[in-house]
């Protein structure tokens, strides 16, 4: 379900220019360096600035990576990043996320350089960008991507720092790889008992409606409201029909955290219900548990 992707260059040494005409345009300026150069000590330069652009839709931006990696990565900092400006304006990304899923922050850094730490006391790791160079290949990658309330007022003000003009979010489609990276952070694969029968729910919450109702808009499912935890929204869809199209664009997507590991067995799901595999009396029953212990040791 991973794709494999190569880049066969990173850049660095970005400048920006705006380019009067019916929109703004960012062009950027690069040089090549080594896939494998360490990323720069922070410069002086990454200084907060007072204002800075916000780009129309007739925007056009220059950017070092694939669509694919630069959706991916917003919507994963849309739901588990946090972009930064110091008290001295410096500016920084982190993006804290569980043991199990070390991967996607590896595969970040890769790209962008940056550290990953184990955090005292909890069971996640923390990933760190901090750097000018790699910050302003994040802004490359991201802007125009992030779409959460809360990040798209950070992205403002790193923008500001940085002196990019801020792109607005285009709303995403059926085929955008935002809803992998926001998944990979904030959703979940779940199979509960209801009426003695078992149900098969796919999930994302947040803490805020208009952050989980693209997720209706292009999926389907419904939205609830949960008071536990100071309240959250939660996407939810369990309908099979709904289920099998959320997993058809999965199968069409890079999909980086372990949940991955659960979309492989869900039409293996499917398969043992239709033959009601979870009946004691089934033929099928020892199938039925061997495939709820496969399940079940992908704990999410």
């Amino acid at each position: 379900m991973h794709s494999a992707i190569c880049w066969n260059c990173l850049f660095n040494d970005f400048s920006t220019s705006l380019v009067s005409g019916t929109g703004i345009f960012i062009v950027y300026s690069v040089s090549r360096v080594g896939e494998n150069e360490k990323s720069k000590p922070q410069s002086a330069g990454n200084q907060r600035h007072k204002y800075s652009l916000v780009g129309t839709s007739e925007t056009t931006r220059g950017t070092i990576y694939p669509i694919s990696f630069c959706e991916w990565l917003a919507g994963l900092i849309d739901g588990d990043g946090c972009l930064l400006v110091s008290k001295q304006g410096y500016t920084s990304l982190e993006i804290t996320i569980g043991l199990e899923d070390i991967y996607p922050l590896r595969y970040i850094q890769d790209k962008l350089g940056g550290s990953i730490k184990l955090r005292s006391g909890t069971k996640t790791y923390r990933y760190r960008l901090r750097n000018k160079e790699g910050m302003l290949k994040l802004i490359s990658a991201i802007n125009g991507h992030i779409r959460h309330s809360t990040r798209l007022t950070q992205l403002h003000r790193v923008c500001q720092v940085l002196n990019v003009p801020l792109i607005n979010p285009q709303k995403p489609t059926v085929k955008s790889y935002w809803f992998a990276g926001f998944f990979d952070a904030v959703g979940t694969i779940g199979i509960t008992m209801k009426n003695d029968l078992p149900q098969l729910s796919v999930r994302v919450t947040n803490k805020r409606l208009q952050d989980v109702e693209i997720y209706k808009t292009v999926f389907g499912g419904n939205i609830y409201y949960d008071s536990s935890k100071n309240g959250y929204y939660q996407w939810s869809i369990q309908n099979k029909k709904e289920v099998l199209n959320m997993l058809d664009y999965f199968n069409n997507v890079s999909f980086k955290s372990h949940k991955s590991l659960r979309y492989h067995l869900i039409q293996n799901y499917y398969d043992l219900y239709d033959k009601e595999a979870f009946m004691s009396n089934s033929p099928f029953n020892k199938a039925w548990h061997y495939f709820l212990m496969k399940w079940n040791k992908l704990m999410i």
